[in-house]
C-alpha cells in the first residue's frame, strides 16, 4: 500500500500533524526518528540538517586563508550534511524514508516561509529523491489549520521562486562571509590586534547584515560621544483668569517666520539665548494678558495595528525588559503549543481569508477566565466591527508570507504559564481584542494667551471614552507637556493677570542609545535612512535582515564580543573590537556599513520571490559586487591611528 511522507521542521511540530493524521508518536518513535501508520509516515528535521560546504571542499588550498585566493566564487555550490552525530543520523532517517518504494508522495511541512522552504529543499535535494512533493502552507498549528493545510497543499513547484530566493540568500551570506572575513583577517588581522593590544592576530568576521548592524550601533555611540550640548532658553508665564478664576501656565511661542524671507524661514525654530529670553520677560512685565483663542476638539484614536514580530519584540523589550531573542523563543513556543499564529511575520494586518475564523478565536478566548469579560463586551457591541472591508486591519496587499500575530482558539489558564510567557501571550491577546473595541476619545484643548504682541500656548488632553484602552495601553517613551488645569473653562477675550514669569533653561540632548528592542525596529525600518524617495518606496517592505533572522544577528554580535547588552536596561553598546572593525571597514569598503545597500540586497530576494527578476540575474550582480569590492579592499590603505568619527 502506498504511503504519504510528512516532514516537519522540528520534532515538537510533528505532534500537531500526528494528531490530525491519527498517528501516535511513541517514545520509541522519537528514538528512531519517525512514526508510521498504514497510510502515513511522519518524520522531522532538527532545524537545518544540510548546509553549504566550506571553501576547502572546493579546493584543499582554501583551507589556509590567503589574500591571493580571493574572491572565492564557486561556479556550482556544494552542500553537505551538518557534521553532528544526531543531525547526520536524522538526515539518514529522512533520506531512507524518501527513498522507500511504498512512499509515493512527500509533504513539506516545515515552517511556511523562506527559511522553512530552504530547510526542506536542502534535505530533498541532498537525498536524491525525485518523488512528487506538496507544500503545506499554514499560519497556525491548530488542528483545523493543519487539516486545511494538508487538504489544500499545492505542488512544491508552486513555491520554486521562494526556494530560489532562499538559495540566493544563503549564497549571498556565504559569499560575503567567506570572502570578506578572509580578506580582512589576512590583510588587517595583525594591525587590528596591535590596536586592541591582543596577543594573537585578530579574526575579523564580516557579514552582509551583521556588519551593517554593528555600524549602526557604533555610529550611534560615536554620535553620543561627540555630542556637544547646547544650552537654550524658553519663557513660561503663570496666569489667573479674571472671570473663570482658572490658574494655568503657558509657554511662549516664537512667531511664525515670514515665508517670503528665506533667512527668517530657516531660523523659524531656532533656539533663543538667555539674553533674548530675559528681554522678552522684561518687555512684558506689567502688561495684562488676554485669552486669544480656546480650541476644543474631540479626537478619536483607533486601536494600534496588530503585532508583527519586530513590534512584539520592541514592546516586550520596553514593557518587560525582555531580550528580542527571548521574545522570539517564547513566541515560537506559543506557536508550537497552537496558542498563537506564525510569529516570524513582517505583517501587521490580517488577510481576508482569516476573517471567517475570528468568531471561533473569540469564542476560544471567551473560555479563558482572564479574557472572558473583554470578549463578552465585544459580543455586546453586536456585529463584529472587523470584516473583509476593514482596511486598517485587513489588507491582502500588506500581507507578505503570513498575516499579523494573533491568538488562536486554543488557550490555557494563565496561571499555567511562566511569567515571561504569560506576559507575551497577554500582549498578543490584548492587542488582538483591542481592534474589536471602539476608538478611544479624547477632549483636547489648546489655549493661546496674548501678552502684548507675544503668544503663550497651553495644551491639555483628557480621556473621555476609554474605548480600546480598557484592554490595552501602548508603551510610549515620549512625554507630552500637558496642563492639569481645567483650561476648557476659559473664554475667548477673557482678561488674565500674569502672576509671574519663569525663565526655562534647557540643554539639547544626544540621541538615545539603542535598546535591544529599538534596534530591531531600526533594522526593520531601514528605509528611513534613504533620502531618495523612489528608492525609499521600493525598499519600504525590506529592512536589514528578516523577521526570522534579526534576533539571531544581534545575539551573534554579542557572542563574538562586538557589542554588549545590559541585562537590566537592555541598552546596546559597542565593544572596543566592534568599534575598531567598523572604523576599519569605514576606511576600506564603507558601503558594507550602508543600510541602503543591505536593504537593497534584501529587496532583490523579494523580487526573485515575486518573479520580477531571475536568480541568475541576482547571482551575476552579486558576483560582480564581491569581485569589485574585494579588489578595492586589496588596494586600500588602512590607517589604524585614525580617530573614530561618526
Amino acid at each position: 500500500m502506498s504511503k504519504q511522507l510528512y516532514i516537519t521542521e522540528k520534532p515538537s511540530v510533528a505532534s500537531s500533524f500526528a494528531s490530525v493524521l491519527g498517528v501516535q508518536i511513541s517514545s520509541t518513535d522519537r528514538g528512531r526518528g519517525y512514526a508510521e501508520t498504514e497510510n502515513a509516515i511522519i518524520t522531522w528535521c532538527f532545524g537545518h540538517l544540510v548546509t553549504m560546504a566550506y571553501p576547502e571542499v572546493y579546493n584543499q588550498e582554501y583551507k589556509s586563508w590567503r589574500v591571493e585566493h580571493l574572491p572565492i566564487i564557486p561556479k556550482e555550490y556544494k552542500y553537505v550534511v551538518i557534521d553532528n552525530k544526531g543531525t547526520a543520523k536524522q538526515f539518514d532517517v529522512i533520506k531512507s524514508m524518501m527513498c522507500r518504494k511504498d512512499v509515493d508522495l512527500i509533504y513539506a511541512c516545515t515552517d511556511s516561509g523562506r527559511e522553512g522552504e530552504y530547510i526542506f529543499r536542502l534535505v530533498y535535494h541532498q537525498s536524491g529523491s525525485e518523488k512528487p512533493a506538496k507544500r503545506v502552507w499554514i499560519s497556525s498549528q491548530t488542528e483545523d489549520a493543519v487539516r486545511k493545510g494538508i487538504q489544500e497543499a499545492k505542488s512544491i513547484g508552486e513555491y520554486d521562486s521562494l526556494s530560489e530566493a532562499a538559495y540566493c540568500r544563503a549564497k549571498e551570506d556565504w559569499l560575503f562571509g567567506m570572502n570578506f572575513s578572509r580578506m580582512y583577517t589576512c590583510q588587517y588581522g595583525k594591525k587590528l590586534s596591535s590596536v586592541l593590544k591582543e596577543e594573537k592576530s585578530s579574526v575579523i568576521p564580516v557579514g552582509r547584515v551583521m556588519t551593517c548592524v554593528l555600524g549602526l550601533i557604533v555610529d550611534r555611540e560615536l554620535e553620543i560621544r561627540n555630542f556637544v550640548p547646547q544650552t537654550h532658553y524658553g519663557v513660561t508665564a503663570n496666569f489667573i483668569s479674571k472671570d473663570s478664576g482658572v490658574s494655568y501656565k503657558g509657554k511662549w511661542q516664537q512667531k511664525k517666520a515670514d515665508k517670503n524671507l528665506e533667512e527668517d524661514s530657516e531660523n523659524e525654530d531656532r533656539y533663543i539665548s538667555k539674553e533674548e529670553a530675559e528681554e522678552i520677560i522684561k518687555k512684558l512685565q506689567g502688561i495684562e494678558a488676554t485669552v486669544k483663542k480656546v480650541e476644543i476638539k474631540v479626537k478619536k484614536e483607533q486601536a494600534p495595528l496588530l503585532f508583527n514580530l519586530a513590534e512584539l519584540q520592541s514592546e516586550a523589550n520596553k514593557k518587560f525588559k525582555l531580550s528580542v531573542n527571548r521574545t522570539l523563543e517564547i513566541a515560537q513556543n506559543l506557536y508550537e503549543k497552537k496558542m498563537i499564529s506564525y510569529p516570524r511575520t513582517d505583517s501587521r494586518v490580517l488577510s481576508t481569508d482569516v476573517i471567517p475564523e475570528l468568531p471561533k478565536v473569540l469564542n476560544g478566548l471567551y473560555g479563558n477566565a482572564d479574557f472572558k469579560e473583554y470578549v463578552l463586551k465585544i459580543k455586546e457591541f453586536g456585529k463584529l466591527c472587523i470584516d473583509q472591508k476593514t482596511k486598517r486591519y485587513v489588507d491582502n496587499q500588506k500581507v507578505t508570507d503570513h498575516y499579523a500575530i494573533i491568538p488562536t482558539y486554543v488557550t490555557t489558564e494563565l496561571s499555567k504559564l511562566d511569567e515571561d510567557t504569560r506576559n507575551i501571550y497577554c500582549l498578543i491577546v490584548k492587542r488582538f481584542l483591542a481592534i474589536f473595541y471602539p476608538p478611544a476619545e479624547y477632549n483636547t484643548v489648546k489655549v493661546e494667551t496674548a501678552i502684548g504682541a507675544e503668544t503663550f500656548v497651553t495644551n491639555s488632553k483628557t480621556l473621555n471614552v476609554p474605548g480600546w484602552k480598557e484592554i490595552y495601553e501602548v508603551t510610549s517613551l515620549s512625554k507630552e507637556e500637558l496642563s492639569d488645569s481645567p483650561i476648557q473653562k476659559l473664554i475667548k477675550k477673557e482678561k488674565c493677570d500674569v502672576t509671574s514669569f519663569d525663565l526655562e533653561e534647557k540643554e539639547t540632548k544626544p540621541p538615545s542609545r539603542f535598546t535591544d528592542g529599538s534596534l530591531i525596529i531600526t533594522m526593520e525600518k531601514a528605509g528611513k535612512y534613504i533620502e531618495n524617495e523612489e528608492l525609499r518606496e521600493q525598499l519600504k517592505t525590506c529592512g536589514i535582515g528578516t523577521s526570522a533572522t534579526r534576533a539571531g544577528i544581534i545575539k551573534k554580535l554579542v557572542d563574538i564580543g562586538h557589542i554588549k547588552i545590559n541585562d537590566k536596561t537592555q541598552i546596546v553598546t559597542p565593544e572596543p573590537k566592534g568599534e575598531a572593525i567598523v572604523e576599519l571597514v569605514r576606511q576600506t569598503a564603507k558601503e558594507l556599513l550602508n543600510p541602503i545597500l543591505t536593504a537593497s540586497w534584501e529587496k532583490g530576494l523579494y523580487m526573485i520571490e515575486n518573479h520580477e527578476i531571475t536568480s541568475e540575474v541576482f547571482e551575476e550582480k552579486l558576483s560582480k559586487y564581491i569581485t569589485k569590492t574585494i579588489e578595492k579592499i586589496k588596494r586600500t590603505e588602512y590607517n589604524c591611528n585614525k580617530t573614530n568619527h561618526a
